[in-house]
C-alpha cells in the first residue's frame, strides 16, 4: 500500500493546464493503491483525466500524478499514482520570469521585476530598496488564469552599481497552500516548456 495515500489526507488536486484548482479529502483506499477522493467545490473532471495531487507533508510536500477513473459531481476514482515525488521546500523549482509587479508598503507601492521565482519565494530587481525582513503585501498575475495574493519577505538585499538597481531575494510568507502549489505547477510547467524549445 502507497503511505502516500491515507484515509482522510487533504490534497490540492489540479488539471495539467492550471484550472479546476480544489481542495478535496480522501475518503477510500482501495488495494491495488487506487483512491476515492471528495472535492470541497463541484468541478468539471472527467474520466481518464490525468491530474497533479499535492499534500503538505513534513518539510516538503507530496506531488502525484494519477489518472482519474471515475468523476461523477463532488466524487472522483483515482488510479494508483504513476508517480509518487516529495519536493523538499529548499528543492523547489525556480524559473526565470521578467515580470513587473507593484508591491504594497504602506501607502506607497514599489516598482519591481520579478526575475525568477518559485513556490517558496522570488528574486526581484528594483530601484526601491526593500527592507530585510520586513512583510510586503504583492499580487502576481503569472498567466490569465493564475494569481497569487500573499506576503513577500526580502532575506537579502544587495544593490548592484552597475545598474543602479537593488537585488532583492525573499521568501514567500502568509500564503495559501492552493497558491503555493499552483505555484510549483506553474514552474515546473515552464521550466519542462523552456527544456522543449
Amino acid at each position: 500500500m502507497n503511505e502516500a495515500i491515507e484515509k482522510n489526507r487533504e490534497f490540492i488536486i489540479i488539471s495539467p493546464k492550471v484550472t479546476n484548482a480544489t481542495k478535496c479529502v480522501v475518503t477510500e483506499v482501495f488495494a491495488n493503491d487506487g483512491f476515492a477522493v471528495e472535492l470541497e467545490t463541484e468541478e468539471k473532471y472527467s474520466s481518464k483525466e490525468e491530474v497533479n495531487l499535492f499534500a503538505v507533508a513534513g518539510s516538503g510536500v507530496l506531488y502525484l500524478t494519477c489518472k482519474l477513473e471515475g468523476a461523477e459531481a463532488k466524487k472522483l476514482t483515482v488510479s494508483a499514482p504513476k508517480s509518487v515525488v516529495v519536493i523538499q521546500r529548499r528543492e523547489y523549482t525556480r524559473v526565470e520570469l521578467n515580470k513587473n509587479i507593484l508591491i504594497e508598503n504602506g501607502e506607497k507601492k514599489i516598482r519591481a521585476t520579478i526575475m525568477d521565482i518559485s513556490a517558496g519565494g522570488m528574486r526581484l530587481s528594483s530601484e526601491t530598496e526593500m527592507m530585510k525582513d520586513k512583510d510586503y503585501a504583492v499580487d502576481i498575475s503569472l498567466d490569465s488564469n493564475l494569481f497569487i495574493s500573499c506576503t513577500f519577505r526580502p532575506v537579502r538585499v544587495v544593490f548592484e552599481e552597475e545598474n543602479k538597481k537593488y537585488n532583492i531575494s525573499g521568501k514567500f510568507v502568509l500564503i495559501k497552500n492552493i497558491d503555493r502549489v499552483a505555484l510549483m505547477q506553474y514552474c515546473m510547467k515552464r521550466q519542462s516548456e523552456m527544456q522543449n524549445k
